[in-house]
C-alpha cells in the first residue's frame, strides 16, 4: 500500500510542477486546468488516506486540510448562488481570493502526505527491524 500512497504523490507532485510550468505556455487556461485536476485528484487521495492520516497522528493537520477545503470551495461557490446580492466585482474578488487559497491548500495537502509517507516508511523499517531480531 505504501508504494501506491508514493505513486499517488509523486503524482500529484508531477501534476503540480507540469502546471506551474505551463504558465508561461498556456497562461491563465492551462494553470487552471491543472488546479482542477489537482484540486480533485487531491480530494479524492483525501477521503482514501483520511483514516490513516488520523490513524498515524496526522488527525489536526487532515482535519484542517478538509476544514481549508470547504471554506475554499464554498469561496468559490456561495458568491454566483447568491449572485443578487453581490456585485460582479466582489464575486470575481472572491473567486480570484479562492483561486489562490486553492493553490495554498493544494501544497498543504501534499506537505502533510508526504510527512505521512516518510512517517510509514520509517514504521515499515522499523517493523522489518524488530522481525528480523527474533
Amino acid at each position: 500500500m505504501l508504494h501506491i500512497r508514493k505513486i499517488d504523490c509523486y503524482g500529484q507532485l508531477i501534476l503540480a510542477t507540469c502546471m506551474l510550468l505551463s504558465i508561461p505556455i498556456f497562461h491563465f487556461p492551462g494553470f487552471a486546468l491543472g488546479l482542477f485536476l489537482l484540486g480533485c485528484w487531491q480530494l479524492i487521495s483525501a477521503l482514501a488516506n483520511t483514516p490513516v492520516f488520523i490513524h498515524t497522528g496526522y488527525k489536526k493537520q487532515i482535519l484542517s486540510y478538509w476544514t481549508f477545503c470547504i471554506a475554499d470551495l464554498s469561496l468559490i461557490v456561495l458568491p454566483f448562488l447568491l449572485e443578487k446580492n453581490f456585485t460582479g466585482n466582489l464575486i470575481m474578488g472572491t473567486f480570484w481570493i479562492a483561486i489562490g487559497a486553492a493553490v495554498f491548500i493544494g501544497g498543504y495537502y501534499l506537505r502533510i502526505y508526504y510527512r505521512l509517507i516518510d512517517l510509514l516508511s520509517l514504521r515499515n523499517e522499523l517493523d522489518g527491524l524488530t522481525k528480523s531480531k527474533h
